[in-house]
C-alpha cells in the first residue's frame, strides 16, 4: 500500500513538472510571435510647414486695367505618400495674400468738390484662408514629384483702394453684392527635394492656380465708360519653401 502511494505521488509530481515546463515553453513561444499587423489606409503622415512667395495677376472688365503684384503666405502640408510610392494623397491648409496694383487702374475725383474724374492708381488687397487637396505623383527613385488637384478658399480680406493725389477712396468688397467670398481653383504643382537634413527634407514647390470662380462678378465701374458689367479674376503663381518632417 505504501509503495502504491509513493508511485502515485511520483507520477503526480512528474505530471505537474511536465505541465509547468510545457506552460513556460508555450508562454515564451507566444510572446516571441509578433501580433498580426492591422491593415490601415495610411502608413505614415509627413508634415511640412512652408512659407510662400507669390505672383498675382488680377484681370477682367470690372476695372479699366489688369493688375499684378507680389504676395506672401504660409501653410502646413500633410503628405500621405510613402517614399517610392508612385501615387498618393497630399493636402494642406494655407493662408495666401494675393495683392496686386495697377497705375491708372481706377478713377476718382481728386477732391470731393471736383466734378471731373481722374485716372488713379488702384491697389487690390485680397487674402484667403485655403484648403488644398492634391493627388501626388512621383517616381520610385525620383527627387521630384507632381501635384494635381484643387483648392477651396474663403476671403478674409477684400479691399480696393483708389489712390488719389489728395485722398484715397476705399471699397470693402465684403459689403458688396457683386463679391464672391468663396473661391475654387484648379491647381498643379512641381516639387523638388533640395537637401536632406537628417531624416527631414528641404523641399521647393512651384504651384500654379487658375480660378473657376470670379472674385467679383457683374460689377460696373464708373471708370470703364462702356456701361458693361464686368468680372474680376485672380490668377496666382506660388513658390513654397518647406521642411518635411
Amino acid at each position: 500500500m505504501q509503495k502504491r502511494v509513493s508511485r502515485l505521488f511520483i507520477v503526480a509530481l512528474s505530471l505537474g513538472f511536465l505541465l509547468l515546463v510545457a506552460g513556460e515553453v508555450f508562454a515564451q513561444t507566444k510572446s516571441d510571435v509578433p501580433p498580426a499587423p492591422v491593415p490601415t489606409l495610411v502608413k505614415n503622415v509627413y508634415f511640412m510647414p512652408y512659407v510662400t512667395g507669390s505672383g498675382n495677376f488680377h484681370s477682367g472688365e470690372a476695372f479699366p486695367k489688369s493688375a499684378s503684384g507680389l504676395g506672401y503666405g504660409f501653410g502646413l502640408a500633410f503628405d500621405l505618400t510613402e517614399d517610392g510610392q508612385k501615387t498618393g494623397f497630399y493636402f494642406d491648409f494655407a493662408f495666401q495674400d494675393m495683392r496686386a496694383a495697377a497705375n491708372d487702374g481706377s478713377c476718382m475725383t481728386q477732391r470731393t468738390t471736383d466734378s471731373l474724374l481722374s485716372s488713379v492708381r488702384a491697389e487690390h488687397y485680397f487674402r484667403y484662408a485655403m484648403v488644398e487637396t492634391f493627388v501626388k505623383l512621383q517616381g520610385a527613385k525620383s527627387n521630384g514629384y507632381f501635384l494635381l488637384g484643387a483648392s477651396f478658399g474663403y476671403a478674409t480680406t477684400a479691399l480696393t483702394f483708389s489712390r488719389g493725389l489728395y485722398r484715397d477712396e476705399p471699397v470693402d468688397w465684403k459689403g458688396v453684392d457683386n463679391f464672391n467670398p468663396f473661391r475654387l481653383d484648379i491647381r498643379a504643382g512641381l516639387g523638388v527635394i533640395l537637401a536632406n537634413i537628417g531624416k527631414h527634407k528641404l523641399i521647393l514647390e512651384a504651384r500654379v492656380g487658375y480660378p473657376i470662380t470670379n472674385a467679383i462678378t457683374g460689377y460696373r465701374n464708373i471708370c470703364t465708360g462702356n456701361g458693361i458689367d464686368g468680372n474680376w479674376k485672380i490668377i496666382t503663381l506660388q513658390a513654397n519653401l518647406g521642411l518635411r518632417l
